[in-house]
């Protein structure tokens, strides 16, 4: 969750052999891309922990006193200065191969755009506990005297149990010093970006609350602030003219949040709200149960990505058993698992992606990273094992066969999770698949040695 551009639970898998970082993080999959690099799930190979690196590679290559490299030291000095929950921590940062790069925790969960995308509208509850959750983030943020400078949906994670994490300070600068942006250039997100910074004006804390009254207006409505248009031109012109629309207070938005999201968006920042103590006394008495409607929300898309991944492999199962039998299971015209048309269509690799990735990861890679899915799963970790095993057990139906130990081993551990999700039903549909499979290598193995 520590990154954004999220490509679906097969597509994140790194491909061929894991690369190790400063000879010490390992890297596992990509989480997410940005303007700045990517971002990749890793081990920590020396302390044995997950870890979330992110390789900055818009620096590569760059002299020491380029803008962007700039950015990139600023970037570390602002993490470093942050001790909060509400905060990603920063754990280490570096060079690798004229690459720098920063290693912060890994968070389990989805993030703020993720949910919305997945959910619509949030309750007015959860909305506030995400806003609470900004809010005091950026109170913390504020007072070591960083700017954050992009407050987005995608820099805001939620965790499984309903912690909200700001994250991404890959445009953050210390206050009061100059802007290290290049001449002309727009940094950031026009949908979620105060008007002063479209224009290139200083970019103080009031930009940051700016951008957490356009995140409430999302969550309230489903809708970005600007519309769905791409048209950065368009969108400047309406935030610089008209502004956000307001609000009208309704059942699903209280008259105090639509009135707390116009003072959040003022489009002036000496006029708009920047107090967190304001901030919080509307928040706090709309936000009852908030904490545990994020948490369900959160779980809910998780379980759905889960059994995505679990759609994802039945189409490689089609493909790669040669077996004249019924197969592995019963798609409807649309695609999807019968009983499910509620969720998403099915999340598979993309022709080119699935040819690398079949082509490139041995039996014995396959099964050292099913080892390690195992191993989330023991700790808890049961989304990221479903993605892992999402991949794996591609890898073992393509080069092993549909009967193998390892592909049947891979399956059950699949099972496992989306049992651990809730998703009861579809857990027991991949057991029983499983155990007629074992069946039949029994029956076949016994004919044999009669």
């Amino acid at each position: 969750m520590s990154g954004q551009d999220h490509g679906g639970p097969a597509a994140a898998q790194t491909d061929g052999p894991a690369e190790l970082v400063a000879g010490r993080y390992r890297l596992l999959r990509r989480l997410g891309r940005g303007g700045m690099g990517v971002v990749h799930e890793a081990e920590d190979v020396q302390l044995g922990r997950r870890v979330a690196v992110k390789m900055l590679t818009a620096v590569e290559g760059l002299a020491a006193e380029d803008v962007a490299w700039e950015r990139f030291q600023r970037e570390i000095r602002a993490l470093a200065r942050i001790e909060h929950p509400g905060v990603v921590t920063l754990y280490d940062s570096g060079v690798h191969e004229g690459v720098p790069y920063l290693v912060m925790q890994v968070l389990d969960g989805a993030s703020l755009a993720d949910l919305v995308v997945a959910t619509g509208p949030l309750p007015a509850s959860a909305a506030c506990t995400v806003a609470l959750g900004i809010t005091d983030a950026l109170e913390a943020v504020h007072a070591t005297g960083v700017v954050h400078r992009d407050v987005k949906p995608s820099n805001v994670g939620v965790t499984g149990n309903g912690r909200v994490v700001l994250q991404d300070f890959g445009l953050a600068r210390l206050a009061g010093e100059s802007a290290i942006t290049r001449t002309g250039a727009l940094v950031g997100t026009p949908q979620f970006m105060a008007p002063e910074a479209m224009t290139g004006g200083p970019r103080e804390a009031a930009a940051d609350w700016y951008g957490l009254g356009a995140c409430l207006y999302l969550m309230l409505t489903g809708e970005l602030p600007f519309g769905r248009t791409t048209d950065v031109g368009a969108i400047m012109e309406r935030a610089l003219d008209e502004g956000i629309r307001p609000l009208t207070a309704s059942d699903a938005v209280p008259r105090p949040l639509a009135h707390l999201v116009r003072e959040l968006c003022r489009q002036d920042p000496v006029l708009r709200l920047t107090d967190a103590s304001v901030v919080r006394e509307t928040l706090v008495p709309l936000m009852y149960g908030g904490t545990q409607d994020l948490a369900d929300l959160v779980t809910r898309h998780v379980r759905a990505e889960a059994v995505d991944a679990v759609r994802a492999t039945a189409v490689a199962a089609r493909g790669a058993s040669a077996v004249a039998e019924e197969p592995e299971y019963e798609w409807d015209q649309s695609g999807s698992l019968p009983g499910v048309a509620d969720l998403m269509s099915p999340v598979t690799l993309s022709d080119t992606t699935r040819r690398i990735v079949l082509g490139s990861m041995t039996p014995q890679g396959a099964l050292s990273r099913q080892r390690e899915a195992v191993g989330l799963v023991q700790r808890g970790q049961v989304r990221e094992a479903a993605r892992m095993l999402a991949v794996v057990v591609q890898v073992c139906l393509s080069k092993l066969g549909p009967d193998h130990p390892t592909t049947l081993t891979g399956q059950y551990w699949q099972a496992v999770c989306l049992a651990r999700l809730d998703a009861g039903d579809k857990a027991l549909e991949m057991l029983s698949r499983v155990n007629r499979r074992v069946a039949g290598r029994a029956d076949r193995t016994d004919g044999t040695d009669d």
